[in-house]
């Protein structure tokens, strides 16, 4: 599943940690402006008392101009007092620095809370009474803290990450308290936890399980998701939950068993009878749109899971579901094929569009699946088309199984299929094996092993004959390429 929002990272564990990130743009007495203030900044907020250590870097966009990241990490355990002077200190070393076209913009982050500076030293002291009341609490790892804008057209944030995850509904506890008692009533709250927490998690990491008062996808609005906890934690007494989004109106979950998946359903539901409850687990995992403000309804995924219960079959070791594609990752060109043909003999239907079987996609870079697959040293073979064209696709996907790696995609809109022949000798027998079921239109993509971009050339079936496309800009039609492509249309128009 795709959990929740953006994840902040926190600041590494084993010290209490205090960053202040600040942007310096204008004139300067320095040619290189950025780098010169990078260094400025790492002397003089390197002697702040209480500071640890200091990290610049500049940006020298115009001469005598320039932009500068620093961040400065605090000794371990500073009181709420010493948080306070430092951070006055950073913001007068910030407002004492400015001159005529210079601009600084700061954040800072202390235990792990991270918040932007604000102008006036009092706005700074109502974001520090928010982080002191969560900060020195050994089950919270940290979080970020934005005060809701003066206004009005940011409602503010308080997000906390937890150390264990039979903390979360303690965090998210605490959370809405400090956001009552801040008056924060238009914040957006989130407690979260993850099973690999380091501090080198990407920005955009999901967290595994995560409360809110937002939907993650709509306008944003917050709301109470006080029925969809108690649904959640009913489940998580009942059955292993690897994975969960907790949301007003909305609670998604993801189980260690596939087989838990219905008696959990129908525990949340009972709990939260006006949510909509999405449930997976096992190998089977369901996929929401991303920036999709008309989230799928439990209901929707309802054709998918079918197909998917289809699809759970030897040889299979993941199900991809969203409420139009149905996603099955199998390695054995064999089981490709029978696992295609089953699900072609379930009769996929609405709101299912596409159906796709065979290894799991490498989007790595740029090549096409075969060149992939055939620099992975694989045989591998992928099945994918329309409910109505599925079929087709795994006529095509059967002629290929002696031309692999190779693939098949038949679509109303997209009609392609790639194969890989060890020499051009084999150019008949492919031929003899693919004609018979070629669909008209289908775009043609063959290759030569161990010969890469040279012994590759693109064809496309117009009106029962095979025509050579046009070479791009830049390209060359090798000997390589030539003979194999002379070859194909010797052996199908002849």
């Amino acid at each position: 599943m795709l959990w929740g929002r953006r994840r902040t990272r926190s600041t590494a564990l084993t010290a209490t940690t205090l960053t202040a990130v600040l942007l310096l743009t204008g004139c300067s007495a320095h040619v290189n402006a950025g780098s010169a203030g990078a260094e400025k900044a790492e002397r003089e907020l390197s002697a702040l008392d209480g500071v640890q250590s200091v990290r610049g870097s500049g940006t020298n966009n115009l001469p005598f101009a320039g932009e500068v990241s620093v961040r400065v990490t605090a000794d371990d355990d500073l009181s709420d007092a010493d948080l306070r002077r430092v951070t006055h200190e950073v913001g007068r070393w910030i407002h004492d620095a400015s001159g005529p076209g210079t601009t600084y913009h700061g954040s800072m982050e202390a235990d792990g809370f991270g918040f932007f500076l604000e102008g006036r030293a009092s706005e700074n002291d109502e974001l520090l009474a928010v982080v002191d009341r969560l900060r020195g609490d050994d089950r919270w790892l940290g979080g970020d803290v934005d005060a809701p804008s003066a206004s009005g057209t940011a409602g503010g944030n308080i997000a906390l990450t937890v150390r264990e995850a039979d903390d979360l509904v303690s965090g998210w506890d605490a959370v809405r308290k400090v956001a009552t008692s801040s008056r924060w009533d238009t914040a957006s709250t989130s407690a979260s936890w993850s099973a690999d927490q380091s501090d080198d998690l990407p920005a955009y990491h999901a967290p595994d399980l995560r409360i809110a008062n937002d939907v993650a996808g709509t306008d944003d609005t917050v709301g109470d998701p006080t029925p969809e906890i108690a649904a959640y934690e009913r489940v998580r007494a009942a059955h292993e939950v690897t994975r969960a989004s907790v949301t007003p109106g909305r609670l998604l979950m993801h189980l260690a068993d596939l087989d838990d998946v219905g008696d959990a359903t129908a525990i949340a539901q009972q709990a939260a009878p006006d949510a909509q409850v999405i449930v997976d687990g096992g190998i089977v995992t369901k996929d929401e749109p991303q920036g999709d403000d008309d989230l799928p309804d439990a209901d929707d995924y309802a054709e998918a899971d079918r197909l998917a219960a289809v699809a759970v079959r030897p040889g299979v070791t993941a199900v991809s579901l969203t409420p139009t594609l149905v996603d099955v990752t199998v390695a054995d060109p064999d089981a490709v094929l029978a696992t295609a043909t089953a699900l072609a003999a379930a009769a996929p239907a609405d709101p299912v569009t596409s159906i796709r079987v065979g290894p799991k996609a490498d989007t790595t870079n740029g090549a096409d699946g075969a060149d992939r697959d055939a620099a992975d040293g694989t045989n591998r073979l992928s099945v994918d088309g329309s409910p109505a064209m599925l079929g087709a696709s795994i006529q095509v996907g059967t002629a290929l199984r002696a031309f692999l790696p190779a693939a098949s995609e038949q679509f109303s809109t997209n009609q392609s299929v790639a194969a890989t022949l060890s020499d051009a000798g084999q150019v008949p027998a492919f031929v003899a094996a693919v004609r018979p079921v070629l669909p008209e239109g289908t775009g043609l993509h063959v290759r030569l092993a161990d010969r890469g971009t040279g012994g590759t050339t693109d064809l496309t079936l117009r009106d029962g004959k095979l025509t050579a496309e046009p070479l791009r800009d830049g390209e060359q039609r090798g000997a390589d390429r030539t003979d194999l492509e002379r070859a194909l249309l010797d052996a199908w128009n002849s």
